[in-house]
C-alpha cells in the first residue's frame, strides 16, 4: 500500500471514528433521552412529544410524570405535556428547578419528599434529560435500598448526554457534597443518612436561591385526572430547620 493510500485510509478511520458517536448521540437525543432509573418504578427522560408521552406513560404503566421545569400553562409544551398526562390517567408533578443554580434547602426535601410519596410507577423529566433530570435520578438512586453514591454520580453520564461543565457541574455538586459530608462523618452511605442529609445538614453552594431576599420559585403544581389542580407552596420555613 503506498503512502498516499494510507493517509487516505488514516482519513476514513478517523471520519468513522468521529462520525459513530456523533449518530449514537444524535440518536440519544431524538428518541428522548429515555431511560429506566428502577425497572418498574423509575424512569427518566427529556422533554417529550405528547404522543411519546402518551406512549411511554402506557408502556410502562406510569402514574405520575415529575417536570422539573416548573408549571408553564402559557407555554404549549407545557400544555400539551399536562393534557397527555392527565388522559393518560397519570398525575403530573410540576416542581420548579433551575439547572444553573444549586437547589435551595426546600427545594431539595420537596425533591425527596416527591421521589418518595408519589405514586409509582414515576417518569421524570427536564428539558434535555440531562442535568436536572441527572440530579433527581441520583436522588432516586440514594433513596433506594442497597444504591450506592458511585451509582448516584453514573447519572451524570454521557449515555444520557450529560457534560461537565457549568450546569453540569452544578447538579452534580449536591451529589459530590453529600460525599464530602459522609467523608467527613467517616461513614458510609445509607438512604436514612442521605434523608437526613437533606432535611439538616445540606448546605447550598453560591448562587442559590436560598441566599436571595425572595423565592423565584415558591410553588408547586399537582394536577391528577380527577379533581382541580393543587398548588403547594415549597414552604419558606422548611429552609430554616
Amino acid at each position: 500500500m503506498t503512502f498516499a493510500r494510507r493517509i487516505r485510509w488514516g482519513v476514513r478511520l478517523m471520519v468513522l471514528m468521529a462520525l459513530v458517536p456523533s449518530v449514537w448521540l444524535f440518536a440519544r437525543w431524538w428518541s428522548g433521552n429515555v431511560d429506566t432509573v428502577i425497572p418498574g418504578r423509575f424512569y427518566r427522560s427529556a422533554q417529550l412529544g405528547p404522543d411519546h408521552l402518551t406512549g411511554l406513560i402506557a408502556r410502562h404503566g406510569c402514574r405520575t410524570v415529575l417536570n422539573l421545569r416548573g408549571p408553564n400553562p402559557s407555554a404549549r409544551w407545557y400544555r400539551e405535556e399536562r393534557d397527555a398526562t392527565l388522559q393518560a390517567g397519570a398525575t403530573q408533578v410540576d416542581l420548579p428547578i433551575a439547572s444553573d443554580l444549586w437547589l435551595s434547602k426546600a427545594q431539595a426535601q420537596a425533591l425527596m419528599e416527591v421521589l418518595d410519596s408519589a405514586e409509582k410507577p414515576m417518569l421524570v423529566h427536564c428539558q434535555w434529560g440531562a442535568e436536572r433530570t441527572g440530579l433527581a435520578s441520583a436522588f432516586v438512586v440514594l433513596l433506594r435500598p442497597g444504591g450506592t453514591l458511585d451509582e448516584a454520580e453514573q447519572c451524570f453520564s454521557i449515555r444520557y448526554l450529560f457534560a461537565p461543565t457549568r450546569d453540569g457541574l452544578t447538579m452534580l455538586g449536591h451529589v459530590t457534597a453529600y460525599r464530602r459530608w459522609l467523608a467527613n462523618q467517616g461513614w458510609q452511605h445509607s438512604p436514612e443518612r442521605f434523608r437526613h442529609w437533606v432535611r439538616h445538614e445540606y448546605q447550598p453552594g453560591p448562587g442559590s436561591p436560598e441566599y436571595w431576599p425572595y423565592n423565584p420559585n415558591p410553588l408547586m403544581v399537582v394536577t391528577s385526572p380527577i379533581g382541580p389542580p393543587r398548588t403547594l407552596a415549597v414552604r419558606e420555613e422548611m429552609s430554616r430547620h
